[in-house]
């Protein structure tokens, strides 16, 4: 599906909003074709080109520094060389808590071995992902210019995605729990 950009003037750019599981596309009404920025839109993705490229830099650089440096570290530092402290709730119950091993298997998957991160912590595989998702999608808004959007982000605000979130946890911890993982 090809999206033909169009001209809008400051006032018309796409604005989100989210209410419940409803998401909207609005653009106001109001005001002629007098700016120069260009706006298209594809499925749920919406870009704009803005005036300033310190726009995109402002609203994507933060998330692509991060991302790229969690994905990043692991081929810079050894996981035996993380200053990382024992789990206290480990320390205090003799069981794992529902992060415990996360890093272990994130690192893992930097190093391609997938075997031992589905094994240990299988909830790393969907946060390694998302985490190389976010950088590819900042990465490419700053190098093409355009402010990428998506209405899907949205969703991660409703209670059923939270609550699908707080699900994942507590099955990955039942997972390390019932396989006797420390």
């Amino acid at each position: 599906m090809k999206a033909i950009p169009v001209t809008v003037s400051r006032s018309r750019l796409h604005r989100f909003s989210c209410k419940g599981a409803t998401l909207a596309l609005q653009a106001n009404s109001a005001g002629g074709r007098s700016g120069k920025g260009r706006a298209g839109r594809v499925l749920f993705l919406y870009w704009s080109r803005p005036n300033s490229y310190w726009d995109v830099v402002g609203a994507h650089l933060p998330v692509a520094l991060i991302t790229g440096i969690a994905l990043m570290l692991p081929h810079m530092v050894a996981c035996d060389d993380l200053p990382l402290i024992t789990c206290t709730f480990l320390n205090l119950t003799g069981y794992p808590c529902p992060f415990c091993g996360l890093t272990r298997s994130f690192w893992a998957l930097s190093h391609g071995n997938w075997a031992f991160a589905v094994h240990h912590a299988p909830l790393a595989c969907v946060i390694y992902m998302a985490t190389a998702f976010l950088f590819a999608w900042h990465s490419t808004a700053l190098l093409t210019g355009l402010r990428i959007r998506s209405s899907l982000f949205c969703l991660l605000k409703s209670r059923i995605a939270v609550g699908l979130m707080g699900a994942m946890v507590i099955l990955n911890w039942a997972y390390r729990l019932i396989s006797g993982f420390k």
